[in-house]
């Protein structure tokens, strides 16, 4: 009597979050006419999608935040169709979640990543909580190993649901717990219903409790969102929980996973780094890899691959003792690889001493691919006094003195920043 054959490895990558659209710190490449930062986040892409090649992974999971907004320009839209076309040509099935940044505001529209279901070959965009298993009239998704059951959970769409009847009336605070009890529930339905002989993925762009923030996200807004926790999103039976939407690469279960107990739930974090925030963190994506013969639960090993990422360098000085603060604020750059970065300094000094040479540490930092800011820091007597803005002072530098005046906008002075530099780019590019 010939025995069944044993079911196949599979082997998954998992990604999120690339953001495409994001160009504040880059500049025109007269190379190509696009901006050099959307140049960085296709480097990256593409890096990752020769992996998926190399590696001849079963499928590729994407977990939302394909786009900065949810109107992607044309350029910005090819190059995401054309970085991900070689895995679609290779046959190897996409999986795709709308995130949030994904997602319009208005009722009825399409999201920024819709598009991509309709192109040749086995790409799955998934817009709303969906179940893909045996059980179900579209069945599981099939790959060249063998079937993957998936419980998506796309970024919950509030117009959606506040276009209902039943839902018109409620406040934010309802809508919340109406979302997380209903997601809860979801998955907890599909992990009863799922056979256990095939592997099952929960892919969702959402907010689990505890999750290490990586800086680019505004923790304030993360307060308000349905947020849930790691045995909402992995109840038994579910093999990996693939996440997006937290920008640091992490695993929320990693002790329990460690004893055995439950599933991987990992955020695989941005590929790119966005601001001066994600300076220290990696970038990257996750391989992950199921035993279909083990035992659910029990048979998940996955690894982080990092991406070439655009270093982000902050230096900061404090020159109020030095005798020539120009060669201290220049010591300090030394003391740094500066090489192809986004470099940006804060020096203190004292009223009275002598002003720094701004030429000259400009100079020091030719080696930079970007130079975001050189900025002084005032002390307490100078934040007192007037800001003054002159006519030659760049953007950055204004709001830098603006917020260094306002000592209650300290925490928030690096996004500030940033979001003058992208208006000054849009404004830029609408001359």
């Amino acid at each position: 009597m010939s025995r069944a054959p044993s079911p196949l490895p599979l082997k998954i990558l998992h990604c999120a979050d690339l953001h495409l659209g994001y160009e504040t710190h880059g500049r025109l490449d007269p190379a190509t006419g696009l901006n050099t930062r959307l140049l960085d986040f296709r480097r990256s892409f593409d890096v990752l999608v020769q992996r998926a090649l190399a590696d001849d992974v079963d499928l590729f999971l994407f977990a939302g935040d394909a786009y900065r907004t949810a109107d992607p320009t044309p350029t910005q839209q090819r190059q995401f169709a054309e970085a991900l076309r070689p895995v679609v040509e290779a046959g190897i099935p996409v999986a795709m979640i709308v995130g949030n940044h994904d997602h319009p505001v208005s009722f009825g529209k399409a999201s920024s990543i819709d598009i991509f279901g309709v192109l040749d070959g086995r790409v799955d965009v998934f817009t709303r909580p969906t179940f893909r298993a045996a059980s179900e009239p579209e069945g599981p998704i099939q790959t060249k190993s063998g079937p993957v059951q998936l419980v998506a959970l796309p970024w919950p769409i509030r117009s959606k649901i506040l276009a209902r009847d039943e839902y018109r009336g409620k406040t934010p605070h309802e809508i919340r717990e109406t979302i997380e009890t209903y997601y809860s529930a979801f998955v907890k339905t599909c992990a009863a219903a799922a056979d256990p002989a095939v592997p099952l993925v929960v892919c969702a762009h959402l907010t689990v409790q505890g999750s290490e923030l990586s800086g680019s996200e505004r923790a304030s807004l993360i307060a308000h969102e349905p947020t849930f926790t790691v045995a909402q999103l992995a109840p038994p039976g579910v093999d990996y929980v693939a996440l997006g939407h937290i920008h640091r690469f992490q695993d929320r279960n990693a002790e329990a996973f460690a004893r055995g107990d439950g599933p991987p739930v990992v955020y695989s974090s941005s590929i790119e780094r966005i601001s001066f925030k994600e300076h220290d963190a990696e970038k990257g994506f996750v391989i992950v890899d199921i035993d279909a013969g083990g035992e659910p639960g029990r048979r998940t090993t996955f690894a982080f691959v990092a991406t070439p990422a655009r270093r982000f360098v902050p230096i900061q000085i404090d020159a109020t003792e030095a005798e020539d603060p120009t060669a201290a604020v220049l010591a300090a750059i030394a003391r740094h690889d500066i090489a192809d970065a986004v470099v940006r300094v804060r020096y203190r000094i004292g009223e009275e001493q002598p002003a720094v040479d701004e030429s000259a540490v400009r100079a020091a930092l030719a080696p930079a691919d970007t130079v975001a800011a050189i900025e002084r820091e005032l002390d307490a007597v100078e934040r007192r006094q007037r800001t003054v803005v002159r006519r030659d002072t760049s953007i950055a530098e204004a709001v830098s003195r603006y917020v260094d005046q306002h000592e209650t906008l300290a925490k928030v002075k690096d996004d500030l920043v940033a979001a003058a530099l992208e208006l000054e780019r849009e404004v830029d590019e609408a001359a």
